[in-house]
């Protein structure tokens, strides 16, 4: 009697993990603008791989729950495993590349998003799928083509919010969540772009919930060249 209650106890554990795990409502799916990241008063290093294209860099693809909390830190057990991708570490170098300092080949960013973002979603996405997965968005939604297409460009010029949000849905049908930072000046500038993914990771939706977007009250921001 006792082991089958042990083992009872066991299987119920094991579902509970297996549920906290997968009970996540949608993935955003960030998209950071380098210029905005290296032009801040804490500046910015290249990886050591060079400076990074001109274009939208992924941020990161995060569980999140309808509610605007996530979960985070999943499974310890799973450690990033950096074989596991090889096969796609150059793509992952152009399209999600650190600029923290110091300089690095980026795969401490990448073993730090799985570690507190992806292990949260292992069920329905392995590591390699979840890495492939922020890769295809990426390759979807052509952020800077979009916006140019509307005559918004990294210029350092002055463009309304409503503008750039009206743009991004206009091209992708969906409303954008927009974040912002201040550079050196403390002037506002577009800094993130939010996409919300279903919670298999294979379609764009409407966002359930928006992050706050720290524009302030800022009716137009920067968006500066790099």
């Amino acid at each position: 009697m006792k082991s089958a209650t042990t083992f009872a106890l066991g299987v119920a554990l094991l579902l509970a993990i297996a549920c906290s795990v997968e009970a996540y409502d949608f993935f955003y799916f960030v998209q950071q603008w380098p210029g905005s990241y290296c032009d801040t008063s804490s500046g910015c290093c290249y990886p050591t791989s060079g400076k990074p294209q001109s274009d939208f860099a992924i941020y990161g693809l995060w569980p999140y729950y309808a509610n605007g909390t996530y979960p985070s830190n999943c499974d310890s057990n799973n450690a990033f495993n950096a074989t596991k991708i090889q096969d796609i570490q150059s793509s992952l170098q152009t399209n999600w590349p650190s600029l923290n300092c110091p300089s690095s080949n980026s795969s401490s960013l990448w073993a730090s998003e799985w570690a507190t973002h992806g292990t949260c979603s292992e069920t329905v996405l392995d590591e390699h799928a979840y890495f492939q997965d922020a890769l295809s968005f990426k390759n979807q939604t052509f952020l800077l083509q979009c916006l140019k297409s509307k005559a918004i460009s990294p210029n350092g010029g002055l463009y309304m919010l409503d503008s750039i949000i009206n743009g991004i849905t206009s091209c992708l049908g969906h409303v954008p969540g927009i974040g912002c930072n201040k550079d050196s000046s403390g002037r506002y500038q577009l800094y993130l772009v939010y996409l919300c993914i279903n919670q298999s990771g294979t379609l764009l939706m409407d966002c359930p919930v928006y992050p706050s977007s720290g524009c302030g009250s800022a009716s137009a921001v920067y968006f500066p060249s790099f």
